[in-house]
């Protein structure tokens, strides 16, 4: 009688991310949310808002200026498509580009809620910039636009990076770990320096978007795609 065994491919922590996790992150959005509403950290923005007008230089706006647009959510869903268009990662893309929706439609009616107010320094570029070309608004309903709270540019950002750090744990784990903290981490520090948002926004809308990337990726079963391979154990070495 021929003997066979099942083997399972390494488990997937971002496709089988723990409940415990996800209120974990939603643990601390609240608790970002009671400083966001107390404007505990108002000195620290102050602060920043001095460090930056220090440092900025023509060539540090354009280079913030393109790296912060990458991160529209026109582009992240272009990326999306993109995923859907491969059958490889044809679910997984479908599930990127519900969640980006999802996300957006979420922050946007949760930033009344806190009504916390946009910076009130506007950025005004030191560079000449294309006729017609402006920084995407991190709200497009109107009742939303005036509010920063929670960053919806960066909940997407960090919905993004769990979804594509989750496609590519299995090539290279140390990537997917980088990519999940420092994709969102850059493009917070450009909304930093374009006086979009205060520090508070960018930490409640990373761990918004991780919740919110983490309960879809969960509900839409992003881990069917992991098959069980059965092998004849009287043909291995």
């Amino acid at each position: 009688m021929v003997n066979k065994e099942i083997q399972i491919r390494p488990t997937n922590p971002y496709w089988n991310i723990k409940v415990s996790f996800i209120f974990i992150f939603f643990f601390i959005f609240v608790i970002a949310s009671v400083l966001a509403v107390t404007g505990v950290l108002g000195n620290l923005d102050e602060i920043i808002t001095k460090f930056i007008n220090q440092i900025r230089s023509q060539t540090l706006d354009e280079v913030f200026i393109i790296i912060t647009t990458t991160s529209d959510t026109i582009n992240l869903i272009i990326v999306g498509f993109i995923l859907t268009i491969i059958k490889r990662t044809r679910r997984i893309g479908m599930i990127l580009l519900i969640t980006l929706v999802s996300v957006t439609i979420l922050v946007t009616y949760c930033k009344p809620l806190f009504a916390i107010e946009h910076p009130s320094i506007d950025f005004k570029p030191l560079v000449i910039l294309p006729d017609k070309f402006t920084l995407e608004r991190d709200s497009f309903m109107p009742f939303a636009q005036d509010y920063s709270y929670p960053s919806n540019h960066i909940a997407s950002a960090a919905a993004f990076s769990f979804i594509v750090g989750g496609l590519s744990y299995k090539y290279s784990p140390k990537f997917a770990i980088a990519f999940l903290i420092f994709f969102p981490a850059l493009i917070g520090f450009t909304k930093l320096y374009l006086f979009q948002h205060h520090i508070i926004d960018l930490v409640g809308g990373y761990f918004f978007g991780l919740v919110i990337a983490a309960v879809l990726v969960k509900t839409l079963k992003a881990n069917e795609h992991q098959r069980i391979n059965i092998v004849d154990s009287n043909q291995r070495d």
